[in-house]
């Protein structure tokens, strides 16, 4: 498991044009396994294609929650940062470690492409999330 050196703040997750800071937050977001939380990263309009296919709004949430109640396991290595402003770019190659449909254990890699907006109010969050497994869709 990853030595955090951020504290992590479930009630109001905040990004950071800080590559290895965001990272931090994105990861104990997801790794709290509340879908709910780790969804706060997210504007709400937002697409994310953790799922195979782009979701925002209501149906990213939903994803989020069904996918994280099974308490997966991300980690991530960013492998490049790009800060235009008020956008940043950001890539990474992940290891997704869950469990399949038939209770086996599933293990998902691949690289992904992020884009993060900061709000007027400050804040950073995700505008599209885009994994890409090499093994499959992150959802199968």
């Amino acid at each position: 498991m990853s030595h955090f050196t951020v504290d992590f703040d479930p009630d109001h997750p905040d990004l950071t044009a800080d590559t290895d800071l965001q990272n931090e937050i994105f990861l104990q977001a997801f790794n709290s396994g509340d879908g709910a939380v780790f969804n706060l990263l997210y504007r709400d309009d937002s697409i994310s294609n953790f799922s195979g296919e782009p979701l925002t709004g209501a149906a990213r949430l939903a994803f989020f929650k069904e996918f994280l109640a099974g308490k997966p396991s991300l980690e991530a290595t960013v492998t490049h940062s790009y800060v235009a402003g008020d956008v940043a770019l950001i890539g990474v190659d992940y290891k997704v470690d869950t469990t399949g449909p038939d209770g086996e254990p599933v293990q998902l890699r691949g690289q992904c492409t992020d884009v993060l907006r900061r709000g007027e109010d400050g804040r950073w969050l995700m505008a599209i999330d885009r994994p890409v497994a090499d093994n499959g869709l992150l959802a199968d």
